[in-house]
């Protein structure tokens, strides 16, 4: 009997193995810029991935700028041979071949092959919903696996550096190659004349390399806005076979090129940025492997404390610090130990957000899956967050605000908390953390107080030289853009945490911003709007306000001020009675860009406000006969898509998504989302995702690297489940969670369904007659409750979830429901001030429906309906250790794991409402809008006696 060859079938079974395990998803969206390290305005690094352009393994990454390059080297040495597979200091053949490219919401994966072994580089950049300590870390990993592709073991090594100073890289051309020489820094723009300092240290659980400028200068930019006052770490956990080293990168990298290892020295001659270029470098000996058995992970940070010079309301300036050093004081070593060692787990936590967040997304189409992945990172990346010190010298957690940076406008500085690009990012911050809007906007809040006498209308912004917060800067011609944007944030806020406390303090300050809108939005004059436009009578920004007029009614009906509710309710009903005369053509087929203007037309972007609060001004006819005539426009656009209106070259990436959430048609929302996926998947040239370009030629003219791409995720943030809002306190409901299906908001009590099963049709009889009475005595007491309206079910609506995750005490949450104090975060509480959610959270994404992406299902039943939202197969743990079981696992997860599709239904409720207790002219407008109303909500109910009952899951 013969003996089974064992040799060549475990070598065939290895090499099987291998090559299922390299395999990745064939790339399908090529982005002009890829994002390697993202995590705050000063901690952007990006891969420009122009066509032509070196792979990531031979070229160097740049700032957000696509022009300044950031030294950071990465290589491999397979059996003594070296490649690169990060930086432009090797061409071929001692770079890495890229195979596959994967873009994720946190992470960017790359696959490529150096020798005989498969390697795949992981940049991760964590976005933690749970944890603002964690969120606040201007932290981000770079990790590294390899896999044998012939079933061999190999001896392998890996290193990983970044510099201080000039850089030489290979360049392709169309014959051969040539040297180029460029200036690298992470510290500073001015890549000259600085001085750089450094020192290696080891700590409790890692080894970190510290540089910064010998004569930093605070809160100041240079170059192509790079901070002059932070402080850069290269660091990685302890383990076996690491090596590091500073010095020239010619010594330390030849170092490891001949020996495989580092030499633990440090050079201390320090000098300029240029034309010295020192490197940090930190190397792992892996030995014989076919496979790692975790990844070889570094981490690296950019770290400014403190980060905001804050101008408060009486004139003096406050440094404000990083949120982290509420834990972690001014130990940033403690910081850099948690961090490393977290990997594991963020890692963890990274793939259930993006498994979450790109199943939602597929329920529409791949296009947008790229979109929001794209997305992700780079908005909220545009965001400090920050706390303020004490009178006892410690930081104040109670004490939390958020500035954005306007990364990417024209000009040499950017402005602070441009409110436009905060509207436009809304969605994004809406969709990861509802809670975080609040301390955002507080800081505009708090500097127009006292400003109402003077200017009637909101600012644009706190600043224009980012990070100094100086406040606004007098009169300007966005009054009703900023003002209508401002009123529909603030109630969005309150509507999807239960937090109303905002809309106390400023009630005097938003009261006369509505007065405002009331008496101007009507016919805008001498107006602007976010995109520069100016004519008169603008039907877009026109809508914006009286959206913000209807905001306002649901901001009086929330703190109890109902007769300003009423009065406000009816402003808006008669507004948009005229509006709508106005501004549809003669046909009544469309909207018109402008008043009478018969020839015009425009995206009407704003509807979508009124489609994201529930407040239901702009009837379904309209936004039919807007979906109409959209499908016609979009038969025939340029290149890189549809344009803001008939009279513009330009659109806006956020724009078109806005847009896409107003239509009534699938294949309509679908064409816009393409439209704008078109722009953001060309690489003809090096930019990081643009909100703003040209659509004949793709040239950007603003918000590269922006926060306002956010808009992304308009889609998705549709269907947040709204929350009773609450002045002070905990929000009433025991679930606050705004994405839990549990939590009522109807005037029907769950508990009449729970024999649902059983007595389901006599049940259904009931509903009816009781929404039917429930309806009648409401528009008879012309009291509505406003606070608990929630987002309408209309039948065009995609069927997506919230990311949702789940704590230890088994609650489900979208984002923290704590409670914001005059515009800041409550005070922390008795598990400490760094626990939003839970310590140790696990991701519920959504199951597959069962029908397609609109539910059949009528909008009162869904109100009643006991869905269980989420289900995840695994919890994830809540260990910090990192172990080599834990980390081969993450591992996988990192490059491997397939981000499967899937969608799940919502259930949302639908609730109108409008009224006036006078006969006014105004009023009289307002009760046609309720007669109509009641029409439509009798047509439902006949509608509804035909609807098949609701399903339950247990």
């Amino acid at each position: 009997m013969l003996s089974p060859p064992f040799p060549w079938f475990a070598f065939w079974v290895s090499f099987l193995v291998a090559l299922a395990r390299s395999q990745s998803p064939v790339q399908t969206f090529f982005p002009g810029s890829i994002p390697l390290a993202n995590r705050s305005p000063y901690l952007s690094a990006w891969h420009p991935s122009q066509n032509g352009s070196g792979e990531v393994s031979s070229s160097w990454p740049t700032f957000w700028d696509q022009k300044n390059i950031l030294g950071w080297s990465g290589k491999i040495r397979v059996d003594s041979l070296t490649y690169n597979w990060m930086g432009g200091d090797a061409g071929p053949p001692n770079s890495g071949n890229v195979t596959n490219v994967q873009i994720t919401p946190t992470r960017s994966i790359f696959t490529m092959q150096a020798g005989p072994m498969n390697v795949t580089v992981t940049y991760l950049s964590p976005i933690e919903p749970s944890d603002l300590v964690l969120q606040s870390l201007p932290f981000s990993y770079v990790s590294v696996e390899v896999t044998s592709l012939d079933g061999q073991s190999h001896d392998v090594q890996i290193y990983s550096d970044i510099s201080a100073g000039k850089h030489q890289y290979i360049e392709s051309i169309i014959r051969g190659w040539r040297i180029m020489t460029t200036r690298t820094e992470w510290l500073s723009g001015d890549r000259g004349g600085s001085t750089v300092t450094w020192s290696q240290n080891t700590s409790g659980g890692s080894i970190f390399h510290e540089i910064q400028l010998q004569s930093p200068k605070k809160d100041v930019e240079v170059g192509d806005q790079q901070a002059q006052d932070g402080t850069a770490y290269y660091a990685m956990a302890n383990r076996q076979g690491l090596t590091w080293q500073i010095d020239k990168d010619t010594v330390v990298r030849g170092q490891f090129h001949t020996q495989g290892s580092l030499a633990n020295t440090v050079s201390n001659a320090f000098a300029t940025i240029s034309p010295v270029f020192t490197v940090y470098g930190i190397a792992v000996d892996l030995g014989q492997v076919q496979t790692t058995p975790e990844p070889v992970t570094w981490a690296v940070g950019y770290v400014r404390s403190p980060s905001i010079a804050y101008t408060k309301p009486d004139s003096t300036v406050e440094q404000l610090s990083p949120y982290f050093v509420t834990k972690y004081g001014s130990n940033i070593g403690a910081a850099i130990d948690d961090f490393t060692a977290g990997f594991a787990d963020a890692l963890q936590r990274a793939t259930a957000f993006d498994a979450a967040v790109i199943a939602n997304a597929s329920a529409v189409s791949s296009q947008y899956v790229d979109l929001v992945s794209l997305a992700a990172r780079q908005s909220l990346s545009t965001l400090d967050i920050t706390v303020s010190t004490g009178s006892d010298g410690n930081p104040n957690a109670s004490d939390v605000r958020i500035f954005m940076k306007d990364i990417g406008a024209s000009g040499t500085t950017a402005r602070i908390n441009p409110v436009e690009r905060i509207f436009a990012a809304l969605p994004t911050l809406l969709y990861v953390n509802a809670s975080w809007v609040g301390p955002l906007l507080a800081p505009i809040l708090d500097a127009q107080d006292a400003l109402t006498a003077a200017i009637p209308y909101a600012a644009q912004d706190i600043g224009t030289a980012y990070p100094n917060a100086t406040g606004t800067h007098g009169v300007h011609t966005q009054g009703i853009e900023q003002t209508g944007n401002m009123l529909i944030m603030l109630y969005a806020h309150a509507r999807f945490t239960g937090d109303g406390s905002l809309l106390l303090k400023h009630y005097n300050l938003t009261k006369s911003w509505a007065d405002y809108l009331v008496s101007n939005t009507l016919a805008p004059s001498g107006q602007s709007d976010a995109d520069g436009e100016s004519s008169a009578n603008m039907t877009n920004l026109a809508i914006k306000g009286i959206i913000g007029v209807k905001a306002m009614a649901q901001i009086s009906h929330a703190v109890g001020k109902d007769s300003d509710g009423q009065q406000y309710d009816s402003h808006a009903a008669a507004l948009v009675g005229q509006w709508q005369s106005l501004a549809l053509s003669s046909d009544q087929k469309h909207l018109l860009r402008v008043y009478n203007d018969q020839t015009s037309w425009a995206l009407m972007y704003n509807l979508y406000a009124d489609r994201l609060l529930g407040t239901n001004l702009v009837s379904d006819t309209i936004l039919q006969g807007q979906t109409t005539y959209y499908q016609t426009q979009l038969s025939s656009v340029p290149a890189f898509g549809l344009a803001l209106d008939n009279s513009a070259l330009g659109t806006s990436a956020a724009w078109l998504l806005f847009t896409a959430g107003t239509v009534t048609d699938n294949s309509v929302r679908n064409s816009l989302v393409q439209n704008a996926w078109i722009r953001a998947s060309s690489n003809l040239t090096a930019n990081a995702f643009a909100d703003q370009y040209n659509v004949q030629t793709g040239a950007v003219t603003e918000g590269a690297a922006g926060p306002a791409v956010g808009g992304a995720f308009s889609l998705l943030a549709l269907n947040l489940t709204p929350q009773t809002i609450s002045l002070s306190g905990s929000p009433s409901s025991a679930n606050s969670n705004p994405s839990s299906s549990n939590t009522s908001h109807s005037s029907t009590p769950v508990g009449a369904i729970a024999g649902g099963v059983v007595g389901g049709v006599v049940l259904i009889g009931l509903i009816v007659i009781g929404v039917f009475f429930c309806l009648r005595r409401r528009r008879r007491d012309q009291a509505p409750q406003s606070e608990k309206v929630d987002i309408t079910n209309e039948p065009h609506r995609p069927a997506l979830s919230p990311y949702t995750y789940s704590t230890e005490d088994g609650r489900t949450g979208s984002y923290n429901t704590n409670r914001l104090e005059g515009g800041m975060l409550g005070a922390a509480n008795a598990s400490g001030p760094l626990e939003l959610i839970g310590s140790n959270t696990s991701l519920v994404p959504p199951t597959t429906p069962d029908s397609g992406p609109y539910s059949s299902q009528s909008s009162k039943m869904r109100e009643l309906s006991l869905n269980a939202r989420l289900a995840y197969a695994e919890s994830l743990s809540g260990s910090s250790n990192v172990g080599s079981q834990a980390g081969s696992q993450a591992g996988s997860a990192s490059s491997r794991e397939p981000l499967s599709p899937g969608a799940t239904r919502s259930t949302h409720s639908a609730s109108r409402s409008a009224g006036g207790s006078s006969l006014s002219p105004t009023d009289v407008l307002g009760l046609r809008a309720e007669v109509e109303n009641l029409r439509r909500v009798m047509q439902e109910i006949r509608e509804e006696r035909l609807a098949p009952p609701p399903e339950y899951t247990g």
